[in-house]
């Protein structure tokens, strides 16, 4: 390593918004590009102004429990009037109007932000460096202000140091002019492959920095740039880059340049993982773009981390959720259970020798063996209770507890994903029956994922078809898969399994989204409201850039909680129904009542379709409720 006498001090802005969700706020790409200088000689200072674990952006006197507590300080900063771009000055007491919300700083205040700059340069002037440099990562698009601020604070105590910024942001925006002009600096916009520390003309200007930056892909997180004391217990991993879907409102194409999907090896994975583990790290989260597109690479990771048994306590997540469609079309894991104990006692795969022979890297692959299948008992859970006791053809005996013979027959799939059909399950004593699930989902349920999250979206098929999303959303899919997750030992009222829903689209009929809201409550017993924003660089963004500028919209006014296609939709509802008349509190209530529906009574979720009391009052209330619909 050469020491270059250089400072980067990294900044991970606050938020201003009038909700933040803490929880895996980590700046993933941030911590990699730092551990990428460092090798290239820098020193390096952080300020995780989202960290709810740490002094100055944690809940002032709140102690911090990643299980049930992670949220970060918050002050008020203005009132924003829903669906308008309108935003003032307010003293602290104000009451709302009801088409009002307060929009708060979420995490490290900028006053704060620049007494530790300031701190921070007493520290470095004995240093004497030749250059410091600002490294500001900057995430959601309606969030770019606290981006502008954070530089400006930097500048006012580093007057002389150079800015890069990098992230989700700069990269669906650049084209737009928007952070060259909104920023407050005057740039080099650079592909984040371009950006070369050894070119002088190049670093010595600001910097934006759009798409990834490929010298830092797959470095390992610098964590140990965090106090002791002030170190989040997680860590996210991404194993894998991009999508091959584009849909119309997502913008995975753009922030990863195409549509190729990359992975890590498993070797590099699992190196991160021990590493992290060892260090003290148990939590970790799974961001990945889509998480089963490389299906195989990632059912490899989940074998390799239950193998491991160095890794024994590990907690994993994947909070962005398992693409419904693309979890059906694994291959089934077949599941022997005791019905009335609902308790899986071994479990069983077929598969063609035509594959098996190609994952073996065998070169004696003949057509003819595609439709050879061969059966295998991947677990006894009985402690040798399940015995083979003949193969022949088609046919599979099984001998279970020395008392029941179970007969199953392979069946051969076109589709690759070969059955198993239990001939006498109605002969047997035992209570037995066979279900064949995605091998991932048991696999995910096995390795101690806690929480499934589903992209559910809407039930209506046309609004899928519409933004380009049939490819993954079909109701008897979902059916399906939930099915699955509850086979494997997924229990939907004790809201392991969510659903996302989606509203605030144009085109969207609001009876749509509550009748969503109410089969996903009924279903999953969880749900997790996405209010819709559209995302530059879209297809959407574009399609509705005539409303945007019609009203004035800058990005900070397109969140999604400020209800920006309001007008649009009001007009939508009138052209359709002269009588009715859509209100902003009919927007309210809904984003309250999928709140509400979460409730949870005696440690588990409400069925409103249920008979207790708490189902019954509720539908009551709810059937008295007077809006449009």
């Amino acid at each position: 390593m050469n020491k270059r006498n250089k400072l980067a001090i990294l900044i991970n802005p606050p938020v201003y918004d009038t909700q933040y969700w803490a929880r895996w706020s980590m700046p993933h790409g941030l911590l990699k590009v730092a551990t990428w200088l460092r090798e290239e000689g820098y020193d390096l200072k952080l300020f995780d102004c989202l960290n709810p674990y740490g002094e100055d952006s944690g809940v002032i006197g709140k102690t911090v429990d990643f299980e049930s507590y992670d949220a970060v300080r918050k002050e008020k900063k203005s009132v924003v009037v829903l669906g308008t771009n309108i935003e003032r000055n307010e003293p602290n007491g104000y009451k709302l109007n009801s088409n009002e919300k307060w929009k708060y700083i979420f995490g490290m205040p900028r006053f704060v932000l620049e007494q530790r700059l300031d701190e921070l340069k007493q520290d470095v002037k004995i240093k004497e460096y030749q250059e410091i440099e600002i490294w500001v990562t900057s995430i959601m698009t309606y969030w770019w202000e606290s981006t502008h601020d954070v530089i400006q604070a930097a500048l006012s105590i580093f007057p002389d140091a150079k800015v890069r910024v990098g992230g989700i942001y700069p990269t669906l925006t650049h084209k737009y002019n928007h952070p060259q002009t909104k920023l407050g600096i005057t740039p080099l916009v650079i592909k984040g492959d371009q950006l070369d520390l050894n070119n002088e003309e190049q670093m010595s200007n600001h910097l934006i920095v759009y798409n990834e930056i490929k010298h830092a892909s797959n470095k390992s997180l610098a964590l140990d740039l965090y106090p002791d004391s002030e170190k989040p217990p997680y860590t996210i991993l991404t194993t894998s880059r991009g999508c091959p879907h584009i849909c119309a409102y997502c913008a995975s194409n753009i922030l990863n340049d195409g549509t190729k999907v990359s992975n890590r090896t498993l070797e590099d994975v699992m190196e991160e993982i021990r590493e992290l583990f060892r260090q003290g790290t148990r939590v970790f989260c799974f961001y990945e773009d889509n998480l089963l597109m490389k299906m195989q690479e990632f059912k490899n990771i989940i074998k390799a981390v239950m193998a491991d048994k160095s890794l024994h306590g590990i907690k994993l997540f994947a909070p962005e959720g398992i693409e419904i469609g693309v979890a059906m079309s694994d291959r089934k894991r077949y599941l022997l259970k005791l019905r009335e104990e609902d308790r899986i006692i071994a479990t069983f795969t077929v598969e063609s020798e035509y594959k098996l022979k190609l994952e073996q890297g065998e070169k004696s692959i003949k057509s003819e063996d595609k439709k050879v299948l061969n059966f295998s008992v991947d677990e006894d859970l009985t402690q040798g209770a399940v015995e083979v006791i003949k193969q022949d053809g088609d046919l599979v005996k099984l001998l279970i507890a020395d008392t029941d013979e179970v007969i199953l027959r392979k069946v051969y799939k076109d589709n690759g994903r070969h059955e198993l059909d239990f001939e006498n399950e109605a002969e047997c004593s035992l209570g037995l029956y066979l279900v064949g699930v995605p091998e991932v989902v048991y696999l995910m349920h096995q390795a101690g994922f806690e929480r499934i999250y589903l992209p559910l979206e809407t039930i209506k098929k046309e609004t899928n078809a519409r933004w380009n999303r049939s490819w993954n959303s079909n109701l008897k899919r979902f059916e399906a898969l939930l099915q699955a997750l509850t086979e494997v030992g997924y229990d939907p009222r004790r809201q392991n399994i969510n659903a996302f829903v989606m509203f605030g689209l144009p085109g969207e009929d609001i009876e749509e989204v509550y009748d969503t809201a109410l089969y996903a409550s009924e279903r999953v017993g969880s749900v997790i409201p996405m209010l819709f924003t559209p995302v530059p660089s879209t297809q959407v963004f574009d399609m509705y850039q005539d409303y945007i500028s019609e009203n004035d919209f800058d990005l900070q006014h397109l969140n999604g909680k400020l209800l920006p296609f309001f007008n649009y939709l009001k007009k939508q509802l009138k052209d359709k129904d002269p009588d009715r008349d859509l209100k902003i509190e009919d927007y309210t209530r809904l984003e309250s009542f999928m709140q509400r529906i979460n409730t949870k009574v005696l440690g588990g979720s409400v069925n409103i379709y249920g008979e207790t009391k708490v189902a019954n009052t509720f539908r009551k209330v709810y059937g008295n409720y007077q809006s449009i619909l």
